[in-house]
């Protein structure tokens, strides 16, 4: 492979990991990867809600350890300063302010919370898994709507959490929500990524599922990153592959990389 990346990777100074960036380049190094982007996490909850971890300085803090550790680095790999945010329709002026302040090479658009709440930590046995996903989709459309991204982040997250718990779930790609939410992603100009990590944390496949790349290649998609969500260095560029092959069999030509938050499409 000419162009081998990983575009979603968290180290420790993300709340969910422990892993040095040190460790990272070198795993990176070690499975051939040509760029990775790194991508903490930024959470953002509803007005006045205190976060035990996203307080003032955290971002500053990522952006000193990343530009050090960037600039310890001796090797050839090209290592991009990326974001993952968050629920950002939670609190729309937190998630413009973010974007103002720091120089990103490409911020993925995500949703892991409902009512401030981590979809991990429901109990899809005992809820209306109808409701949530509405509420999911929801706020993925309200993402999609205010354009504070670049690609969206593990579309189906929830049935990670569910099949954990013994339930499926499925979001079907004729749901009118989910064609809003993709056409609206093609004529922004904006991406979606293929995450692996349901290959090995339960789910049984990546996010999105293969039908859902389908459609949204069907309505004139273009843009896809690949990602692992490593939170470990044993994890950089888990299945990578295996997410080039879905893209293949969804029928998309390219895989996508960026720069300052502007896309190239290079050919598989």
């Amino acid at each position: 492979m000419s162009f081998a990346a990983d575009y979603h990777i968290h180290s420790s100074v993300s709340p969910d990991s422990k892993e040095s960036y040190q460790a990272i380049f070198q795993a990176a190094g070690q499975q051939g990867l040509s760029e990775i982007m790194i991508t903490e996490h930024y959470e953002c909850y509803t007005p006045g809600y205190q976060s035990r971890f996203f307080q003032e300085g955290y971002l500053e803090g990522y952006a000193e350890a990343f530009q050090n550790a960037r600039q310890q680095y001796q090797g050839p790999l090209y290592i991009g300063f990326g974001l993952e945010l968050g629920q950002s329709n939670e609190n729309p002026e937190r998630g413009e302010a973010v974007l103002r302040k720091f120089p990103f090479d490409f911020v993925i658009g995500s949703c892991h919370k409902i009512d401030n709440m981590d979809l991990s930590q429901y109990d899809y046995n005992n809820i209306d898994t109808n409701e949530l996903l509405d509420r999911y989709l929801g706020s993925l459309l309200e993402i999609v709507r205010q354009d504070r991204y670049d690609c969206i982040g593990h579309f189906d997250l929830p049935k990670r959490y569910a099949r954990r718990q013994g339930t499926d779930l499925e979001i079907d790609p004729a749901d009118p929500r989910v064609e809003e939410i993709l056409r609206l992603v093609i004529q922004n100009g904006k991406g979606i990524e293929i995450n692996t990590s349901g290959l090995r944390q339960g789910a049984g496949d990546c996010f999105p599922s293969l039908p859902l790349l389908k459609r949204y290649r069907e309505l004139g998609g273009t843009i896809v990153t690949i990602g692992s969500d490593a939170h470990r260095a044993m994890d950089v560029a888990a299945d990578i592959q295996t997410g080039r092959e879905l893209l293949m069999e969804a029928g998309l030509k390219h895989i996508a990389r960026f720069r300052s938050r502007r896309p190239e499409l290079i050919d598989l």
